[in-house]
């Protein structure tokens, strides 16, 4: 991964964690939409990336398939908890922002496997 792409994901996670308290909900599902993304992006190959091989942990990156089940289950939880913070009536803005940090802390892991791969 390149110096722009990195600079890029940090200040868009940056915007996402200003935003969230004017717009917490939606700053939330972007977090998501934004790391869901970056996950379906990572198959270089035309099998694409799915929610079965996901939740084992085992992602085809480029010349190298990553085995790592924790990683797996940090996704398949992420998504699960945003789905219980929509069903809050008024949820803390500080468990808003705790989801965004724990959706950026996946993507720097992710990040971390790409440099890897490359």
């Amino acid at each position: 991964m390149d110096t722009n792409h990195a600079n890029k994901a940090s200040a868009e996670w940056a915007s996402l964690k200003k935003e969230a308290t004017f717009f917490p909900i939606y700053s939330m599902r972007k977090a998501w939409d934004v790391l869901e993304k970056e996950i379906f992006s990572l198959s270089t190959t035309t099998n694409k990336v799915n929610a079965v091989s996901i939740m084992r942990g085992k992602i085809k990156m480029g010349k190298i398939t990553v085995l790592d089940p924790r990683l797996g289950n940090l996704i398949h939880s992420l998504e699960y908890t945003r789905l219980s913070i929509e069903t809050i009536q008024s949820p803390p803005l500080s468990m808003i922002l705790e989801y965004i940090q724990a959706c950026e802390r996946v993507h720097w892991i992710i990040d971390n496997y790409r440099k890897l791969a490359s």
